[in-house]
């Protein structure tokens, strides 16, 4: 098992889905929100997701592809 914290910022587009559940559905990951920030001009969210390293992968290619930026906090 592996865990990775992620600040992520979501795009207006990418806001209105249910990302964070779709990486627990699609990739069988567990995440706990340690902070966030979303109004008009920030959609911040900083999390850990848990599970196996390679769903962590796939999930963070979603991600990216939904045009979320990740910064990876492993420190």
């Amino acid at each position: 098992m592996s865990s990775r914290r992620l600040f992520l910022t979501f795009n207006q587009a990418a806001i209105d889905q249910p990302i964070l559940s779709t990486l627990t559905s699609r990739f069988g990951l567990v995440f706990n929100i340690f902070g966030a920030t979303v109004n008009d001009d920030v959609r911040f969210v900083a999390l850990e997701l848990e599970g196996e390293q390679a769903r962590i992968d796939e999930a963070l290619v979603y991600l990216e592809d939904l045009g979320v930026e990740i910064e990876l906090r492993d420190d």
